[in-house]
């Protein structure tokens, strides 16, 4: 029996026809849509009995962005899942794309094992970034540290709070959370909250309050 709907957004045949094939693997309880435009890939959820579990998006079609769309995506679609799965590794983008309300951003640079994790990750209500070592100029390691605000979004994920709820514990909006989440990640070298706080332990960054 069919339990949710998956869409596959991109214009690139071979990398389309690959995660779909791959999610159906790992999920093959899931409708897999696959499209090569986001206005079909639209109309296709909007003639749905109910939306679609999640959108899995490139963010540049014929080399358009689609950023601009994806506040108004996350408005229309709330119940849904939306990752970006894209090439660019920007973190300007990355940070963007994190603020507009969506639930991960993946890099094609990554393995496909890392991939269908990452996805499976969301679908269990994790905030996934998950980019290539070395992205955005990163080139040496270094102790891990954390601004004040991360210190307190970590502390705030380690109590199982939502965006939601962090955004209301500091007074700022989920959007922003999102933009803190993303860079939180970066700074610990992860791809998910369980991660984060994991990592976060191991380095004694974790306050108690």
């Amino acid at each position: 029996m069919t339990t949710e709907t998956i869409i596959v957004v991109d214009d690139h045949p071979v990398f389309r026809d690959g995660l779909s094939a791959l999610i159906g693997r790992r999920l093959p309880l899931a409708t897999v849509v696959a499209s090569d435009t986001l206005e079909d890939a639209l109309a296709t959820a909007r003639r749905g009995t109910k939306p679609p579990s999640m959108f899995l998006l490139d963010l540049f079609f014929s080399r358009h962005s689609i950023m601009e769309t994806l506040p108004a995506l996350r408005q229309e679609f709330r119940q849904s899942s939306i990752v970006i799965i894209s090439m660019t590794d920007e973190l300007a983008t990355v940070d963007a794309a994190m603020a507009c309300g969506i639930n991960g951003f993946i890099n094609k640079a990554v393995s496909p094992e890392a991939m269908i994790e990452a996805i499976e990750a969301v679908r269990n209500g994790d905030v996934v970034l998950l980019l290539p070592d070395g992205a955005g100029g990163k080139a040496e390691v270094k102790p891990v540290t954390l601004t004040d605000r991360q210190s307190a979004v970590l502390m705030l994920i380690a109590e199982g709070k939502s965006n939601k709820e962090i955004g209301i514990e500091l007074g700022i909006s989920p959007f922003t959370v999102r933009i803190h989440v993303s860079a939180l990640f970066r700074s610990l070298g992860v791809a998910s909250r369980a991660a984060a706080v994991a990592k976060g332990a191991a380095e004694g960054l974790l306050v108690t309050r």
